[in-house]
């Protein structure tokens, strides 16, 4: 993996997802195709990302709402942060309201009370909109808390008949073809002071059948469209 990433000029950088920071963290009766990505130990996430060479592992609440107190959860995160400290990571965290760590605000309140240095925030457009806005919350954050911006799109609302897991997984769109409002999420983090890393993130059963160039080039241009719009806007 390593030799490809460097054939194409690629550094790897963050290995993700991390569910067992917490004693239990997964959700009964899982998806049996989803189990396989999110179940692997603490020893085992450590080594992979060893070998990878990477610097930042991602962590994500694959537990059920409410197992876990805010103040357990601080507790679990900044050990694994102190763990991570130890091997030179810095270790992320994800709001995402397929489980039961759902929003931007209750992973700022765990990186903000465990207040480790090797801490910060993924955050990701699809996530935040479909967790519940909270735009005031974003000006309050400090700068540099949030590692990375994560772009999707898709239906504002997940459609009948369908689970968010697996329209999270599945069903997102290229950037402009949805109806996820990037644009102006986007303006209120660069207003904020938080953009330092941005890119796409696209799950799509669709965009799997098809070759990495076809898919890059069905991605890149909204993708570079939002980015020049983003580049005219001017901070407050």
């Amino acid at each position: 993996m390593r030799s490809i990433a460097a054939d194409n000029d690629v550094r790897l950088s963050y290995l993700d997802p991390l569910t067992s920071w917490v004693p239990d963290g997964l959700t009964p009766g899982e998806d049996p195709d989803i189990k396989p990505y999110l179940d692997t130990t603490p020893d085992d996430f450590f080594r992979i990302a060893e070998a990878l060479q990477v610097d930042r592992i991602h962590l994500i609440g694959s537990f059920p709402e409410g197992r876990y107190t805010l103040d357990e959860l601080t507790g679990h995160y900044a050990a694994l942060c102190d763990r991570a400290a130890e091997n030179g990571l810095k270790c992320l965290i994800e709001a995402m309201p397929l489980w039961g760590l759902k929003t931007v605000d209750e992973v700022w309140t765990i990186v903000r009370d465990a207040g480790r240095k090797n801490s910060g925030i993924i955050f990701d457009t699809w996530h935040y909109v479909r967790g519940g806005r909270n735009d005031a919350l974003l000006k309050e954050i400090p700068v540099g808390t949030f590692d990375t911006v994560q772009i999707a799109d898709g239906p504002l609302v997940c459609p009948p008949g369908r689970s968010m897991k697996r329209d999270c997984l599945s069903y997102r769109v290229p950037i402009g073809q949805g109806e996820i409002p990037n644009l102006e999420i986007l303006k209120i983090l660069k207003d904020a002071g938080h953009i330092e890393s941005v890119g796409p993130e696209i799950f799509s059963d669709a965009l799997d059948k098809l070759e990495g160039d076809e898919i890059m080039s069905r991605l890149m241009p909204g993708f570079e469209a939002l980015l020049e719009e983003l580049a005219r806007h001017e901070p407050l």
